[in-house]
Protein backbone atom coordinates (compact mmCIF):
# COMPACT_ATOMS: atom_id res chain seq x y z
CA UNK A 1 0.00 0.00 0.00
CA UNK A 2 1.21 3.44 -1.12
CA UNK A 3 0.27 6.05 1.45
CA UNK A 4 1.29 9.55 3.16
CA UNK A 5 2.81 9.83 6.33
CA UNK A 6 4.93 11.84 8.56
CA UNK A 7 7.48 10.93 10.98
CA UNK A 8 7.91 12.57 14.50
CA UNK A 9 10.86 12.23 16.56
CA UNK A 10 9.47 10.59 20.18
CA UNK A 11 10.94 13.78 22.01
CA UNK A 12 12.91 16.89 21.27
CA UNK A 13 15.09 19.16 23.41
CA UNK A 14 15.82 22.33 23.32
CA UNK A 15 19.25 22.80 24.88
CA UNK A 16 19.94 26.04 26.94
CA UNK A 17 22.68 27.40 29.18
CA UNK A 18 22.00 27.68 32.64
CA UNK A 19 24.87 29.61 33.08
CA UNK A 20 26.15 32.61 31.83
CA UNK A 21 29.78 32.83 29.90
CA UNK A 22 31.84 32.28 27.22
CA UNK A 23 31.77 29.22 24.89
CA UNK A 24 35.14 27.48 25.01
CA UNK A 25 34.12 24.40 23.34
CA UNK A 26 31.37 22.43 21.22
CA UNK A 27 32.03 18.77 21.35
CA UNK A 28 29.61 18.12 18.71
CA UNK A 29 28.87 18.44 15.16
CA UNK A 30 25.34 19.44 13.54
CA UNK A 31 23.58 16.44 12.40
CA UNK A 32 25.79 13.98 14.72
CA UNK A 33 24.10 11.18 16.96
CA UNK A 34 24.57 11.69 20.20
CA UNK A 35 24.01 9.73 23.57
CA UNK A 36 23.02 10.83 27.11
CA UNK A 37 25.71 12.33 29.15
CA UNK A 38 27.98 13.32 26.17
CA UNK A 39 29.27 16.93 26.65
CA UNK A 40 27.96 19.20 23.66
CA UNK A 41 29.18 22.49 24.69
CA UNK A 42 31.77 23.30 27.65
CA UNK A 43 31.14 27.33 29.24
CA UNK A 44 34.51 29.08 30.41
CA UNK A 45 34.30 27.65 34.02
CA UNK A 46 37.02 29.83 36.07
CA UNK A 47 34.64 32.01 37.32
CA UNK A 48 32.60 29.81 38.48
CA UNK A 49 35.76 27.71 40.16
CA UNK A 50 37.05 31.14 42.07
CA UNK A 51 33.39 31.61 43.38
CA UNK A 52 33.59 27.74 44.71
CA UNK A 53 37.00 28.20 46.08
CA UNK A 54 36.16 31.36 48.07
CA UNK A 55 32.42 29.74 49.70
CA UNK A 56 34.82 27.06 50.38
CA UNK A 57 37.25 28.94 52.10
CA UNK A 58 34.28 31.26 53.83
CA UNK A 59 32.81 27.99 54.80
CA UNK A 60 36.39 27.10 56.90
CA UNK A 61 36.60 30.43 58.43
CA UNK A 62 32.94 30.75 59.58
CA UNK A 63 33.38 26.61 60.77
CA UNK A 64 36.61 27.79 62.54
CA UNK A 65 34.38 30.44 64.23
CA UNK A 66 31.46 28.11 65.24
CA UNK A 67 34.12 26.37 66.90
CA UNK A 68 35.46 28.65 68.98
CA UNK A 69 31.99 30.04 70.04
CA UNK A 70 30.62 26.19 71.04
CA UNK A 71 33.97 26.15 73.43
CA UNK A 72 32.98 29.81 75.02
CA UNK A 73 29.52 28.88 75.71
CA UNK A 74 30.73 25.60 76.92
CA UNK A 75 32.58 27.70 79.18
CA UNK A 76 29.95 29.80 79.82
CA UNK A 77 27.70 26.78 80.73
CA UNK A 78 29.91 25.83 82.95
CA UNK A 79 30.99 29.21 84.95
CA UNK A 80 27.11 29.85 84.72
CA UNK A 81 26.32 26.83 86.83
CA UNK A 82 28.91 27.78 89.15
CA UNK A 83 27.64 31.16 89.58
CA UNK A 84 31.03 32.79 88.64
CA UNK A 85 29.57 34.23 85.30
CA UNK A 86 26.50 36.59 84.69
CA UNK A 87 24.08 35.17 82.46
CA UNK A 88 24.00 38.32 80.12
CA UNK A 89 27.59 36.43 79.47
CA UNK A 90 25.83 33.16 78.78
CA UNK A 91 22.96 34.29 76.93
CA UNK A 92 25.79 36.67 74.29
CA UNK A 93 27.50 33.07 73.96
CA UNK A 94 24.50 30.95 73.37
CA UNK A 95 23.76 33.64 70.75
CA UNK A 96 26.78 33.94 69.42
CA UNK A 97 27.14 30.15 68.46
CA UNK A 98 23.56 30.40 67.47
CA UNK A 99 24.33 32.75 64.49
CA UNK A 100 27.54 31.53 63.47
CA UNK A 101 25.41 28.13 62.97
CA UNK A 102 23.71 30.15 61.11
CA UNK A 103 26.31 31.24 59.19
CA UNK A 104 28.14 28.37 58.74
CA UNK A 105 24.70 26.58 56.99
CA UNK A 106 24.40 29.79 54.81
CA UNK A 107 27.48 29.07 53.72
CA UNK A 108 27.60 25.44 52.87
CA UNK A 109 24.50 26.55 50.36
CA UNK A 110 27.15 28.80 48.74
CA UNK A 111 29.73 26.12 48.36
CA UNK A 112 26.44 23.78 46.85
CA UNK A 113 25.51 26.91 44.63
CA UNK A 114 28.80 27.15 43.21
CA UNK A 115 29.60 23.49 42.92
CA UNK A 116 26.65 23.78 41.13
CA UNK A 117 27.64 26.37 38.76
CA UNK A 118 30.82 24.44 38.07
CA UNK A 119 28.88 21.76 36.57
CA UNK A 120 26.45 23.85 34.93
CA UNK A 121 29.50 25.22 32.79
CA UNK A 122 29.93 21.99 31.23
CA UNK A 123 26.59 21.13 28.88
CA UNK A 124 25.52 17.50 28.44
CA UNK A 125 23.28 15.47 26.45
CA UNK A 126 20.25 15.10 28.36
CA UNK A 127 18.87 12.25 25.71
CA UNK A 128 19.95 9.98 23.21
CA UNK A 129 19.59 11.96 19.36
CA UNK A 130 19.97 13.63 16.61
CA UNK A 131 21.51 17.23 17.01
CA UNK A 132 20.01 20.03 15.00
CA UNK A 133 22.33 22.85 13.76
CA UNK A 134 24.94 24.07 16.06
CA UNK A 135 23.23 27.62 16.81
CA UNK A 136 26.43 28.35 18.96
CA UNK A 137 29.92 28.19 18.30
CA UNK A 138 33.35 28.72 20.45
CA UNK A 139 33.55 32.18 21.29
CA UNK A 140 30.28 33.44 22.13
CA UNK A 141 28.90 34.64 25.10
CA UNK A 142 25.99 32.91 26.19
CA UNK A 143 23.66 34.37 28.69
CA UNK A 144 21.63 31.72 31.65
CA UNK A 145 18.16 30.43 30.00
CA UNK A 146 18.26 32.69 26.99
CA UNK A 147 14.96 32.47 24.67
CA UNK A 148 17.30 31.02 21.87
CA UNK A 149 18.50 27.43 22.27
CA UNK A 150 22.33 26.58 21.26
CA UNK A 151 20.97 23.35 19.74
CA UNK A 152 17.89 21.29 19.62
CA UNK A 153 18.07 17.25 20.08
CA UNK A 154 15.73 15.20 18.48
CA UNK A 155 15.26 11.30 19.60
CA UNK A 156 14.80 9.22 16.93
CA UNK A 157 15.02 5.57 18.04
CA UNK A 158 12.15 4.53 19.20
CA UNK A 159 10.38 7.25 16.31
CA UNK A 160 6.52 8.04 15.74
CA UNK A 161 5.30 7.25 12.40
CA UNK A 162 1.99 8.17 11.53
CA UNK A 163 0.14 8.06 8.47
CA UNK A 164 -3.95 6.80 7.38
CA UNK A 165 -5.29 4.18 5.61
CA UNK A 166 -8.50 4.06 3.58
CA UNK A 167 -10.97 1.60 5.79
CA UNK A 168 -11.08 -0.83 2.41
CA UNK A 169 -7.60 -1.46 3.45
CA UNK A 170 -8.00 -2.74 7.09
CA UNK A 171 -8.85 -6.55 6.18
CA UNK A 172 -5.50 -6.55 3.92
CA UNK A 173 -3.49 -5.10 6.84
Amino acid sequence: LNTIGTVQALSSVAIKSRVDGQVVGVHFQDGQYVKKGDRLFSIDPRGYEAQLRQATANLARDRAQLTRAKEDLDRQTDLMRKEFSSRQKFDEARANAAALEATARANEAAVEMARLQVEYSSIISPIDGRTGSVLINAGNLVRANDASAMVIINQTRPIYVAFFVAEKHLPEI
